[in-house]
């Protein structure tokens, strides 16, 4: 071999090297069994010229030059596709949980179970009142200024909103057997329960249709409830046919609700984050799936002259619409 042929084989191995190196990164990048199979077979062609130097180096430089060079091109795009896929949703998980932790620390200052139960105490000394006032026949003084600053300093955050139907059903119904005075109105049957028990209550949610507001409470010592109309100040059983279509689980706050939104959002940013960087197009795979076998063939050397024939490949690689995976 001539110095002019030495030198020529160094500089094609040298080059065959650099494409090795960064057709190894991609397939550690992508991760993809085709994608390593690749390498490892490109490995191989490339250590059979380095070891034979009595093979003509040309074809190794000829099989890059027709073949890998295109498939790092590739994959290099969708490698940079991909990592900018990568890079918005990390930075979208990033502020999902940076204003997760901001709401999280305004809603621990406002604790709204003690709060709850601090109303629901409030609500059954004012029953009691009101009790002893219809009891007695007279009059003595009484606000309500307590129960309605609960309401509305919380009723908007906490509150839940249901419909005009809803809300219509539940307040409307029969009041012929009701106690009135100046200060409330309440159903007879109800208030004689509340008597019976004692008066021990608990704030079971708030309901609000527009400005409108409901209260809902649960007897501790049974499993009736009532409401509170607030606009009326009137009190009327809940029975379960008028309010099986509502919601009365235990109110959240509406930056609560917004938190777990967005913390289900990450987990499922966070999972797709898992697959982002390896996922790869069905076009794709059947494209390296295809050149994987051709490159594997036995006389795959020999007929690395027949430029036609071996670049249809390529050109389905250049074909590929990268910004669309």
């Amino acid at each position: 071999m001539t110095e002019e042929q030495e030198e020529i084989y160094a500089q094609v191995i040298q080059e065959s090297n650099k494409k090795l190196l960064v057709l190894k990164m991609l397939s550690n990048f992508f991760n993809h069994k085709d994608l390593f199979a690749v390498f490892i077979r490109t490995k191989i062609i490339h250590n059979l010229f380095e070891k034979n130097k009595n093979l003509d180096v040309n074809k190794l430089e000829l099989f890059h030059v027709q073949y890998t060079s295109t498939l790092i091109e590739l994959f290099q795009k969708l490698k940079k596709a991909k990592e900018q896929q990568y890079l918005l949703i990390s930075d979208e998980i990033y502020i999902n949980d940076d204003l997760c932790r901001k709401l999280e620390t305004e809603t621990a200052a406002a604790n709204f179970t003690d709060e709850s139960r601090k109303h629901a105490r409030t609500m059954s000394a004012k029953l009691q009142e009101l009790y002893n006032m219809l009891a007695a026949g007279g009059v003595a003084p009484f606000s309500w200024g307590d129960i309605v600053l609960f309401s509305g300093k919380r009723s908007t955050e906490y509150y839940r909103e249901i419909s005009g139907e809803d809300f219509a059903r539940i307040t409307s119904s029969d009041r012929k057997s009701a106690y009135s005075n100046e200060f409330a109105t309440i159903e007879r049957k109800l208030l004689g329960r509340l008597n019976i028990l004692n008066f021990r209550i608990k704030f079971a949610c708030g309901l609000m249709h527009e400005n409108n507001v409901v209260e809902v409470y649960d007897f501790i010592d049974s499993n009736d409830k009532f409401i509170f109309i607030n606009s009326e100040k009137s009190f009327y059983f809940l029975h379960e046919e008028d309010s099986k279509t509502i919601d009365l689980s235990k109110n959240l706050s509406n930056k609560s609700r917004i938190i777990m939104d967005l913390k289900a959002k990450s987990d499922q940013l966070k999972e797709k984050l898992g697959t982002v960087k390896t996922s790869i197009a069905k076009d794709v795979e059947e494209v390296l799936a295809s050149y994987l076998e051709k490159i594997s063939g036995v006389d795959f050397l020999d007929e690395l002259q027949n430029v036609d024939e071996q670049t249809n490949i390529l050109r389905a690689m250049l074909n590929i619409n990268i910004n669309s995976k």
